[in-house]
């Protein structure tokens, strides 16, 4: 699990790899071509009908909308200079193509997906491509696009009371400035983040920020530029800009933030968030995750690659909180923060919607994800292991929820999860409950039962002692029955 699998990224139209979507790739016979885009142009799918956004509003998208963009690149082929080999040029005139990405926001209606899927059939009568993109996993080749000018709004874009005005915040995402984006996330405190940059602006003010956390590296701070002079060149009216707009940028570092900063964001504090200002390390890593499961019947543990992810450079934030909840649940994450490791636990059905079979089945593969943790830190640090910490779904902590560039609350959490919001679980500890094979008559008849307990076999779990007080014979006898004997024998003494 440790080896880095980080292969590159792929994105297969028409029989070739476009890779990152410009520059040199290789076709036919191992030559190779350069790609460049042609043009773009941009739906906005309703229930009912659809039309085409204005160029300057390409790339601004809504999570609450479904959107088709239809991507013309050109791909010539390039042969090295005889006199100096080292030099490329084109062969001749290249030949154009196009591709139809069918975009889904996370918040997306059913139906809205449905009128997309139609729509990408009928534009792809060109015989291009069509690739289904969801929000959060979009391809290198998709991010490319828009130069760097990518923007995700909260809500939908027939929403007009939502772009009124007022202060907004963005996170910035993504390594390479012609590959970068924004993400609108909540303007209050707890959204921003020491690990990235982030933009605040009001439209109507024309003041921007552009704010860098401490532990922002230089990448991601170009990112942020990038879009940052994208949205004054292009100015979009999703923004609450028009072309006669001007906007004053002043870049904050984190630690040295004007009064106005603070009041855009109602308050000052810094307890809101994980702020590093005091952490003296470096930061300079990719936070690693992997999905647990025995699905298949093995129990394995399979990363989880970043979609736009590049071989050697940090990403402080390349996963999102969907990469969690968008499985079906309950499930296991293991995600590798360098300092700790957190074990992240699916919310159950509760105790009447789950049969025992499917609670020992869940049991077993918590167990069995549990061990799996603990060892991977052994592996990691054989030495100095780094703590493994266990997270409940509902209940995550701060320095967990900042590991992601944004994190909504969730309406459904259990009484459970809410009652371990503020409390430290250590996974050895939880191993040791989990594992334990003895318990009390009256520990066995609480509720809820015990982790890890066999409900349809509690008397193994009893002490030989306790065994012949409560069932009145020992266990060679108690074996030697019938098994609807046995059943009955338990129901009578309040173990099954």
């Amino acid at each position: 699990m440790l080896a880095s699998s980080s292969s590159p990224v792929r994105t297969i139209l028409e029989g070739v790899d476009v890779q990152r979507g410009y520059g040199l790739i290789s076709v036919e016979d191992r030559r190779q071509a350069e790609l460049a885009t042609v043009s773009v142009a941009v739906w906005h799918i309703r229930e009912f009908d659809d039309f085409e956004i204005p160029q300057e509003s390409v790339g601004q998208l809504h999570e609450g909308d479904t959107y088709i963009i239809k991507w013309t690149y050109s791909v010539t082929n390039v042969v090295a200079k005889r006199q100096k080999p080292d030099q490329l040029s084109s062969s001749g005139p290249g030949r154009e193509r196009s591709a139809c990405f069918f975009w889904q926001g996370s918040h997306s209606s059913v139906s809205g997906k449905g009128t997309s899927a139609l729509m990408t059939v009928e534009l792809g009568n060109h015989r291009g491509s069509q690739v289904q993109v969801a929000q959060g996993k979009e391809p290198p080749c998709f991010l490319q696009m828009f130069k760097g000018g990518m923007v995700i709004h909260k809500g939908s874009r027939d929403d007009d009371a939502h772009n009124t005005g007022g202060w907004r915040l963005f996170c910035v995402r993504g390594e390479v400035p012609a590959e970068g984006s924004l993400l609108e996330v909540e303007c209050q405190c707890s959204s921003l983040r020491s690990r990235v940059s982030l933009v605040l602006l009001h439209a109507q003010l024309g003041v921007l920020y552009l704010w860098h956390g401490c532990k922002a590296h230089a990448n991601i701070r170009e990112v942020g530029k990038r879009a940052v002079e994208r949205i004054t060149q292009l100015c979009p009216a999703e923004i609450g800009l028009h072309s006669n707009s001007t906007l004053t940028v002043q870049e904050v570092e984190e630690g040295s933030e004007p009064v106005e900063f603070w009041n855009a964001l109602i308050r000052q504090d810094r307890k809101a968030y994980d702020c590093m200002l005091q952490d003296p390390g470096k930061y300079n890593y990719t936070p690693r995750l992997y999905r647990m499961s025995a699905c298949s019947g093995v129990f394995i543990a399979e990363e989880q690659l970043g979609p736009a992810r590049i071989s050697g450079s940090v990403m402080a934030m390349p996963f999102l909180q969907e990469n969690l909840y968008s499985v079906p649940q309950p499930a296991l994450f293991l995600l590798d923060n360098r300092m700790e490791v957190y074990l992240w636990q699916g919310q159950q059905p509760d105790d009447e919607e789950c049969t025992g079979s499917a609670q020992i089945r869940w049991d077993c593969e918590r167990k069995c994800a549990m061990e799996t943790v603990l060892q991977y830190c052994q592996e990691k640090n054989p030495r100095r292991p780094p703590r493994a910490y266990l997270i409940h779904a509902g209940a995550e902590p701060l320095t967990f929820t900042n590991i992601f560039p944004k994190w909504e609350a969730q309406p459904k959490v259990s009484t459970q999860a809410e009652a371990l919001r503020n409390k430290v679980i250590l996974v050895q500890d939880a191993l040791a409950r989990l594992s334990k094979t003895q318990y009390s008559i009256e520990e066995l008849q609480a509720k809820p039962m015990p982790e890890g307990v066999d409900p349809l076999r509690l008397e193994i779990y009893l002490s030989d002692e306790d065994f012949q007080k409560v069932l009145e014979m020992k266990r060679d006898e108690f074996n030697s029955l019938p098994n609807w004997k046995q059943i009955n024998l338990k129901k009578s003494k309040g173990l099954f």
